[in-house]
């Protein structure tokens, strides 16, 4: 599902934090082994909880492993063929299926979203389909408008549900004013897309995307996906599940490998689904989040298409749901990209994240 750290610009210091300061590698015949030493690093001990890791090469996996378990109680081993939830690093899709949709003319990124919703909201009126993409709606995170109701993230909850409460919210500030992180835009545009197609966001992004690209990839809320790994909290040594039974979309809930993941990296070069037009667009308007990623040492910080726009033109994003956590970063490039994910909360896989990209740009 989605990111839920904090809101705003506590999120992007978090996302961020680790690519500020990299530790620096020479590229070289040992990159493989020092590629392992980088996920032992990151996971010391192989008997709890741990992490995948996968570099990829102009769409092609060139590592990729894992280390630790990824059901503590059966002892199923993380392996590079683990599935995990790739929590907020699912925007990109929803973003580049609005941007694909638009370089058909189906829509535009000017459209206000009350075009979309069958009775909307006045202020939906002023709300355009740009400023859910990057951020600047001004709309307050449908977690916490589902709490404020006394939904828990242990309660049952869906899109229909986290849409009413959306929109029968009011902005926190006007669109346009200002970056502000809120998952409520995404599932927001994965109702637009549905809307505009009449086909299920799930089942357009699987037909546009992971099936021309041949990728092993389910867009899907679902906990039983097949050969998913469990996510665990830990507290003083001690691993506890962590599960939801939310089923919301567009924010979150594609189910992946790193390796997969990278491969999919492939389209920021090529093209390949979209065109020119939607690479165009993943960083066309893409907006400042602010002088909080200052005072991590990072001039500057862009939000595009469902991805930050690093100053060096590297690409860049966070996830965080039930337990899983992961990093995702693509070169200046495009020519390399990695991809780490845990099932258990491992602050240092951002620095692991940029640590693999180093060794193999």
């Amino acid at each position: 599902m989605a990111s839920w750290c904090a809101a705003g610009g506590t999120v992007i210091v978090a996302l961020l934090a680790g690519f500020a300061n990299p530790q620096a590698y020479a590229t070289g015949d040992d990159r493989e082994q020092r590629s392992a030493d980088v996920l032992r690093q990151l996971v010391p001990s192989a008997d709890g909880p741990g992490c995948a890791a996968a570099v990829g090469m102009r769409g092609n996996v060139v590592w990729e492993a894992g280390r630790g378990k990824a059901d503590l109680t059966t002892g199923r081993p993380i392996t590079s063929k683990t599935v995990f939830d790739m929590a907020s690093n699912s925007k990109q899709f929803t973003a580049d299926a609005v941007l694909l949709l638009a370089g058909r003319h189906q829509l535009a990124l000017s459209d206000p979203l009350s075009d979309f919703l069958d009775d909307p909201p006045a202020w939906a009126r002023n709300v355009t389909l740009g400023d859910l993409m990057r951020h600047t709606s001004g709309i307050t995170d449908y977690q916490d408008l589902l709490e404020a109701k006394g939904v828990q993230v242990t309660d049952p909850a869906g899109q229909e549900e986290a849409i009413a409460a959306i929109l029968a919210s009011q902005p926190e500030e006007p669109p346009g004013k200002r970056f502000s992180y809120s998952n409520s835009n995404y599932v927001l545009l994965a109702h637009v897309v549905e809307k505009v197609t009449g086909t299920p966001f799930p089942t357009f992004v699987q037909q546009q995307f992971f099936t021309p690209l041949h990728l092993a990839m389910t867009l899907s809320p679902a906990v039983d996906v097949p050969g998913k790994a469990k996510s665990y909290d830990e507290k003083d040594g001690s691993f506890t599940p962590n599960s939801s039974p939310w089923k919301q979309y567009g924010d979150g809930s594609v189910q992946s490998t790193p390796g997969e993941f990278v491969r999919w990296a492939d389209n920021y070069r090529t093209g390949r689904i979209g065109g020119k037009e939607l690479l165009a667009g993943v960083t066309a308007g893409a907006v400042s989040v602010g002088d909080v990623l200052r005072q991590r040492g990072i001039t500057e910080g862009k939000y595009g298409a469902g991805i930050l726009v690093l100053p060096d033109k590297s690409l860049v994003h966070r996830g965080d749901w039930e337990g899983f956590h992961s990093s995702f970063k693509v070169s200046p490039d495009r020519n390399t990209a990695v991809s780490v994910v845990c099932n258990v909360d491992a602050p240092d896989h951002f620095r692991a994240a940029n640590q693999l990209l180093d060794i193999w740009s």
